[in-house]
């Protein structure tokens, strides 16, 4: 897994960089981290926002400038993952990603975008459980969420994965939930390495400008198991995410159970993550299918 499309490359740059002083610290500065432009299948991969390879620490790598710590404030706790080390998520924990600011400017813009990462969830959770959000203090879910939920399935290895989007800085404030039903059900999820994603592609009327289309399409290890138009109403595409406020970023547990949102809905019986975490990558662009199954292969 941990063969990520840049990795032989990051490692000799951080090699390299040690030689000058302090690794993580020289990486995290000006210029921009160079990332290599290639999967192992040679299909071209873009740079992405924000990736954390939870080696044993919570540094974050990408484009965007940010810190990443536990909710709680306690040391993060790690396991093994497929090769080298994984971020291990706990009942009553989280990750939190603080942007800064100019990174949370260009999220407020953020249009289309890819979330990608791998997971090994331990299959107790009894409702649902956020792995991916961000966040709006007046937004229960969540500005976009990305969750598993069980959907009182009897079996307890049987998950759905959900996601929710309200484009806040539109006048209109859409907001439309990603619901595929049995065709976004994962059976045998539990106690597992599964690598899953979500793609939200907004695509243009070359001729007008104006949004043709909005698909949102779910990968579990490579491949899409969905895809789904959304709509702000009636035929009209929900168009590009722009938001009004950015809160935080969150894995392994809503917005408002860790203090990035407001309310007392259906969240506040929502479970957080238990399991691990590994390879997060986060992008402002739809992957293709292509690009989804080479940043699957290269990080096996």
């Amino acid at each position: 897994m941990k063969s990520l499309k840049y990795s032989v490359f990051a490692l000799f740059a951080a090699a390299m960089t040690c030689m000058l002083g302090s690794c993580k610290q020289d990486l995290g500065q000006n210029p921009p981290f160079d990332y290599p432009q290639e999967g192992t299948s040679g299909v071209e991969l873009p740079d992405p926002l924000y990736h954390s390879a939870f080696d044993g620490d919570l540094f974050l790598d990408g484009t965007l400038k940010g810190t990443m710590s536990t909710y709680t404030g306690e040391s993060p706790l790690f396991t093994t993952g497929q090769a080298g080390e994984a971020y291990q998520n706990q009942d009553g924990e989280a990750l939190i990603l603080t942007p800064d600011a100019s990174a949370m400017e260009t999220l407020k813009a953020l249009g289309s975008y890819s979330i990608f990462m791998w997971i090994k969830f331990d299959g107790t959770n009894t409702a649902a459980t956020n792995l991916f959000s961000i966040g709006n203090t007046a937004v229960e879910v969540g500005e976009l969420s990305f969750f598993i939920d069980t959907g009182n399935a009897s079996n307890p290895s049987l998950f759905f994965f959900k996601g929710y989007m309200k484009s806040t800085g539109d006048a209109k404030q859409p907001e439309v939930w990603f619901d595929a039903g049995d065709d976004a059900k994962v059976d045998g999820l539990a106690n597992r390495w599964v690598h899953v994603g979500l793609t939200y592609d907004v695509a243009y009327d070359d001729g007008t400008n104006e949004v043709a289309s909005s698909t949102i399409t779910l990968y579990v290890n490579g491949g899409a198991i969905c895809s789904r138009e959304l709509k702000k109403s009636g035929d009209v595409p929900f168009g590009p995410l722009n938001f009004n406020e950015i809160s935080g970023i969150c894995l392994g547990a809503f917005p408002s159970q860790v203090g990035l949102g407001s309310g007392t809905g259906w969240t506040a019986t929502a479970t957080f993550f238990t399991g691990a975490m590994d390879e997060f990558a986060f992008y402002n662009v739809a992957l293709t299918a292509a690009q989804a199954n080479a940043l699957y292969e290269s990080s096996k």
